[in-house]
């Protein structure tokens, strides 16, 4: 894409102002549903895998994820085992080697926790090239350069706000389920749909912070657009519950965040008026319609 107005044959315009395609050459695309929504995560995946540059940037995620799993993960063993055996008096009995190994194992699980809630925030700086490469592919206008603690802010910010939201909603869904019989029928649908929103609000937020878009005008673009939101959440939703595709999609995330926003944008601009597209009868002006023939 790119390359600004296009018309076909007819002179209908066919890609819109910043390079995004326009439904069978009607002036505006309709506003995105569910099911665009939804399908965000296949274009987030086409777009990295077309795009040789981002390649060495979304694998930062998974690298710092694996780097700080092995020195948790060494630190257990190597470290806390011998210390959790030497507690007892006897430390090559049966019981000191089974508290060492526990002791190991929770440490492990809480490192690998640890990983997953760190990766996110210090990845920031590959997040937003992703975010800057998707941008260049659409057209979007170019926003002022950030600064390296600016993105890294940009990453706790993003997963700070997702868990303010989602946190409290699903520890009383937790409760709910222990306290009342047969509540999962409707609790699991509604964690399910508290899990989607908030990680749809977690990727937009990415690209909506580094062009300072305040929160009041992110909650009114999501309110607005909430079928598009709960399908593009919807799907990461389903890939993310396996342990650690949080992490290792996350470039896929942050570029499908990116080309929705824009996408939502270029049909609604009413839904973030600060990043409005021109207008379409600025864009039609540059269009010429082809002639024809007599």
């Amino acid at each position: 894409m790119g390359g600004g107005p296009r018309a076909d044959p007819a002179g209908r315009l066919t890609v819109g102002p910043r390079g995004l395609p326009l439904d069978r050459g009607k002036l505006q695309v309709g506003r995105p549903g569910f099911g665009a929504g939804f399908a965000s995560i296949f274009r987030g995946f086409g777009f990295v895998l077309a795009t040789p540059k981002a390649w060495p940037f979304a694998a930062v995620p998974a690298l710092v994820f694996a780097t700080l799993a092995l020195l948790t993960g060494w630190m257990a063993v190597a470290l806390l085992r011998p210390w959790a055996a030497n507690l007892v008096s006897d430390p090559s009995a049966w019981y000191a080697v089974a508290i060492s190994w526990i002791a190991t194992a929770v440490a492990i699980a809480v490192g690998l926790l640890l990983a997953m809630v760190l990766a996110p925030p210090l990845s920031g700086p590959a997040l937003e090239k992703i975010v800057e490469f998707q941008e260049q592919r659409l057209d979007a206008p170019p926003r002022t350069p950030t600064s390296f603690v600016h993105e890294m802010w940009c990453g706790i910010r993003a997963m700070a706000f997702a868990a303010i939201f989602a946190t409290p909603i699903l520890v009383l869904l937790w409760i709910a389920d222990l306290l009342i019989p047969g509540a999962a029928v409707v609790t699991l649908p509604l964690k399910f749909i508290v899990t989607s929103l908030g990680l749809a609000w977690n990727l937009f937020d990415y690209p909506l912070t580094l062009r300072d878009v305040r929160m009041r005008d992110r909650f009114r673009f999501v309110t607005r657009n909430w079928r598009a939101t709960f399908g593009f959440g919807a799907a990461f939703a389903l890939t993310f519950w396996v342990p650690c595709f949080g992490v290792i999609l996350l470039p896929v995330g942050v570029a499908a965040a990116t080309r929705m926003i824009w996408m939502i944008i270029e049909a609604d601009p009413d839904s973030l008026p600060s990043l409005a597209p021109p207008a379409a009868s600025d864009a039609i002006e540059t269009v010429q319609p082809t002639a024809i023939p007599s």
